[in-house]
Formats: structure tokens, sequence, C-alpha cells
């Protein structure tokens, strides 16, 4: 029995670990393909519900320029925050969060996205989310949100409860200088 427990445990340590999350805001392309290079992403997961700026991360330019990297890059647009759930929410961050969960699971569209994009993540891969939220704390984006949707549904899937949350005490990005 302990060894099935353990079985399961690591399953989910390495559906976890395929999981990264970037932000575009203030990057420039080849501080992306620096920043994904490190971290040895295979695939780009485009989350952004309205991408046309900057012009250099719009899906087509940014198709070619991971592309040129050898990064595959596949885009889930419905999969992005929509304005009018940010707009209802304001400054509400927990609101946001929860607009958002909801809607990944009421709005079909959304929900067929979250499925081909849990199925995806079952392979030897390691993908990246991004976005271009204009936050910079993870607990605030959505992009952390649907990484602990696609965790808790693995969690689910392996027979444990789906109570994943992204741990409170999380590394500010930029450190400070003294």
């Amino acid at each position: 029995m302990k060894e099935i427990e353990m079985n399961r445990i690591k399953k989910l340590a390495r559906f976890t670990q395929k999981i990264e999350t970037e932000f575009l805001i203030g990057k420039k392309p080849m501080e992306l393909i620096q920043s994904l290079k490190e971290r040895l992403v295979n695939v780009v997961v485009d989350i952004r519900f309205w991408s046309v700026f900057p012009l250099y991360f719009n899906p087509i330019s940014l198709r070619i320029l991971l592309t040129k990297n050898n990064i595959e890059y596949v885009r889930f647009q419905t999969l992005g925050n929509p304005s009018m759930l940010r707009n209802q929410a304001g400054n509400n961050h927990e609101l946001a969060k929860e607009l958002y969960q909801n809607y990944i699971n009421s709005y079909q569209k959304a929900k067929d996205q979250f499925l081909e994009l849990y199925k995806k993540i079952r392979f030897k891969k390691i993908y990246c989310l991004i976005c271009y939220c204009d936050t910079l704390d993870p607990r605030n984006c959505h992009r952390f949100w649907l990484r602990e949707a696609l965790i808790n549904a693995k969690r689910i899937n392996l027979g444990f409860e789906g109570n994943f949350v992204l741990e409170r005490d999380i590394q500010p990005i930029f450190q400070e200088v003294n």
C-alpha cells in the first residue's frame, strides 16, 4: 500500500515540476529566451486573453522567436483573464482569483482548453505559462491561479484532495539592494 501511495506522490511531483510560469512585462525577447532556456522549458503556453502589445510578443512574432530557439509555442487564449472579470474584481485579488476560477470551470470553451492543456502536460516536456499581467506578485496573477487549478486537477485524478494553494511566503521577484 505504501508503494502505491509513494507512486502517486511521485506522479504528482513530476507533474507539478513540469509547469513553470513567466511574466512578460518589462522583458525583452532575448531575456525571455534566456530565462526559458535556464529552466529547460520546451513549450510556452500563451494564456493572454489580449496579446497584441508589445509587438515583439504578439503571437506571430513570439512563435517565430521561440521556434528559432527550439521552443514550441501554443496559445490558449480562452484561458486568459478577461478584462470584464478584472474590472469586476478591481483591486480585490481574492475576488479576482475566485472569478477566474469560476470562469474556467463554467465557460465551456475555457473548460475545453483547460482539459486540452491538462492532457498535454502528461508528456515529458516542461511547460511555461506566460502572460502580460500588470502585477509582478504571483499570488495576484491568473497564470498562477491556472497552475494551481492544473495541479488540483492532477491531485484529484490521482485520488488526493484538490486543495493545493500557492505558498504565501513567495520570494520577491526583485531583491532590494542596500
